[in-house]
C-alpha cells in the first residue's frame, strides 16, 4: 500500500482546497477552474473531455479564454431577459379591477381575452391571450372549468340522460 507523501503540509492544502470552494457559491464557476486547472497540470482536453460531457473544443475554448482574460471570464454573466412590460404599479391596479365584477368594466367574465383587451384599453399595451393566463396565475387565480357527468368511459349510463340538458328536462 503506498501512502502519499506530501512537499506541503496536508492540512494547509485542505484549508486552501475549503477556501477557494468557499470563496465562490457559484457551481458552474468552479467546475471551469477545476477543468482548466486539470488542464494545466498537463491533462489533454481529449482526455478530459468524455469524463467532464464537453466537448474537447469546448475545454480548450476555456483554456484560450484563461489564458489570454484570465479565470473570472469563465465566470457566468447574468442574463438581464426581456423587462416586463407592466409596471408592479399597474399589475396591482389589473389585479384590483380583477377583484371586482367584470361588469364594472364593460366584460362578462375574467378571462385571457377579456384581461387582453382590458389592458390595452386601459394602459395601450398590448399583452397576448397566453400572457395574461399568466398573469392571472401570478395574481393567485386558477381556471375552474365544470366537470362533465358522467365521464367519457361511462356514456352508456342511464344517468347520463337524466345530466342532459334538453328541452323534456328543462320543464
Amino acid at each position: 500500500m503506498n501512502i502519499r507523501t506530501f512537499k506541503s503540509d496536508k492540512q494547509s492544502l485542505i484549508d486552501e482546497g475549503k477556501r477557494i470552494v468557499s470563496m465562490s457559491d457559484d457551481a458552474k464557476f468552479l467546475r471551469k477552474v477545476t477543468i482548466v486547472n486539470l488542464m494545466l497540470n498537463g491533462a489533454s482536453a481529449s482526455s478530459l473531455s468524455p469524463s467532464c460531457g464537453e466537448t474537447s473544443r469546448t475545454l480548450t475554448s476555456w483554456m484560450k479564454i484563461v489564458d489570454e482574460q484570465g479565470f473570472e471570464a469563465l465566470r457566468p454573466k447574468k442574463q438581464s431577459g426581456r423587462p416586463n412590460r407592466l409596471t408592479q404599479y399597474q399589475k396591482e391596479k389589473i389585479k384590483v379591477a380583477v377583484l371586482s365584477s367584470p361588469e364594472e368594466a364593460g366584460y362578462t367574465v375574467w378571462d385571457g381575452p377579456s384581461l387582453s383587451d382590458y389592458i390595452n384599453k386601459t394602459y395601450g399595451i398590448s399583452l397576448g391571450v397566453r400572457q395574461c393566463q399568466r398573469l392571472f396565475h401570478e395574481f393567485g387565480f386558477s381556471q375552474i372549468r365544470p366537470q362533465t357527468f358522467p365521464s367519457k368511459d361511462h356514456e352508456d349510463d342511464p344517468r347520463r340522460d337524466e345530466f342532459k340538458k334538453t328541452e323534456r328536462n328543462l320543464v
